[in-house]
């Protein structure tokens, strides 16, 4: 039973993205945990909120464009050249870091140019994957992309942590760098099927217009990008306050590393769950499942025992892979493919934009009213922000028509 519902990576365009997904999910992992604490080393946590606000604001701004961009052209090398960019830019970000210094003035512009990038990476990503899986066939592809990346996770943060601890954080975003330009190979070796080439472009403006009208015709699309852009906005205080957390009551990086690595831990739990389990109400258990999210900031609030925290990471993270598999599956098959990368961004745009306010305020408000009551109020708002969601009728309607049963395809183009 598992060797075939896993046989969906002998299809070789599939398993090229689900490659190159997984080795830069790695060198992401790397640097969640090196790139703060080698701002940490040398500067303050206001200053490690803006680098990471100022690539976060970047993302969000490149999250329209990019869209329209990978409705228009071939999605993987959009990918391969987003990979390629942010490549650079991690191997630049390493060599300041290795020649000793993290001055803020040099990081920012170059996590913001990294934050470009990253804003092309999740319209295009949720438009290619129908591209090389059948419909019957989403909920798995999903599940094992978050899988997959997940396992990565994992092994990151602890290779991150270890770089931190031996006095070179700028190692691991060197290897960072390097899974960017290895998953841009397999990207552009990919053979995407491509749309119905007899579709009119009709201009930049005129086809990011169609994606905001898909996007606001759909009551389920933007009532849940305002619930999920709340608890995103309040979430953000744990990246900023996690480490320093850690490194005040907890001796060091090793806890923020092993809560990360727990986190990962408990979303291959989820990813694995997400294959084997079709609710019957997909969307209603996403989002009941987003609620488990926001235990690990209130943990970090609270402070208990290491053991502790690390156990609640993994039930959070069971909570998100099983949320992200079920989210993407239910948006591939309500959307049509042609308008699936626009309509993405503009859903990633409402649930994210209010990121950077989150993750630039986290250390001016943890200063007034402290760590501890920032991240508690923080994790609360989250998840209340969520379960409204619930009280939404349409949000147990969503997702449940039949196996196969696909909306009418609005008229699509080469992808």
């Amino acid at each position: 039973m598992l060797r075939r519902r896993l046989g969906l990576l002998a299809e070789r365009d599939f398993r090229s993205l689900f490659l190159s997904g997984t080795i830069s999910a790695l060198g992401d992992a790397m640097a969640l945990v090196a790139l703060p604490f080698a701002i940490l080393d040398h500067g303050s946590v206001t200053e490690l909120g803006i680098v990471l606000a100022g690539r976060q604001a970047a993302s969000a701004g490149a999250l329209l464009a990019g869209g329209v961009l990978a409705d228009r052209f071939p999605r993987n090398r959009i990918l391969a050249a987003a990979a390629l960019g942010q490549g650079v830019v991690q191997a630049a970000t390493a060599a300041v870091i290795l020649h000793g210094s993290a001055p803020l003035a040099v990081l920012l512009p170059l996590q913001v140019v990294w934050g470009l990038g990253d804003g092309c990476v999740q319209p295009t990503t949720t438009g290619l994957i129908p591209q090389v899986v059948s419909d019957a066939r989403l909920q798995q592809a999903n599940a094992l992309v978050q899988t997959a990346r997940s396992g990565m996770l994992t092994a990151g943060p602890a290779l991150g942590g270890l770089a931190v601890a031996l006095g070179s954080p700028g190692v691991a975003l060197v290897a960072d760098a390097g899974t960017f330009f290895v998953a841009a190979v397999f990207l552009i070796g990919m053979r995407v099927r491509r749309l119905d080439e007899e579709h009119e472009r009709s201009g930049f403006f005129r086809e990011l217009r169609d994606g905001l009208e898909a996007f606001t015709s759909a009551t389920w699309l933007w009532t849940s990008a305002i619930g999920f852009g709340i608890g995103n906005l309040v979430t953000q205080t744990l990246f900023v306050l996690g480490p320093e957390v850690s490194k005040t009551h907890y001796g060091g990086a090793s806890v923020w590393a092993a809560t990360s690595s727990a986190f990962s831990i408990g979303m291959i739990a989820g990813g694995l769950l997400s294959i084997r389990i079709r609710p019957s109400r997909p969307f209603v258990a996403s989002i009941a499942a987003s609620t488990l999210v926001s235990t690990q900031q209130l943990a970090f609030g609270l402070r208990p025992p290491a053991a502790v925290l690390i156990a609640v990471s993994v039930v959070a993270g069971i909570g998100l892979a099983f949320h992200l598999a079920l989210w993407f599956t239910v948006f591939q098959r309500e959307v049509p493919q042609a308008l699936q990368s626009r309509v993405a961004s503009v859903e990633n745009l409402g649930s994210f934009v209010l990121n950077p306010i989150g993750t630039a305020l986290a250390g001016p408000i943890a200063v007034a009213l402290g760590v501890s009551t920032t991240l508690i109020a923080g994790g609360a708002v989250a998840a209340a922000s969520n379960l409204a969601l619930l009280a939404i009728p349409v949000m147990w309607e969503i997702g449940r028509r039949a196996r196969g049963d696909r909306p009418a395809a609005a008229p699509e183009h080469a992808g």
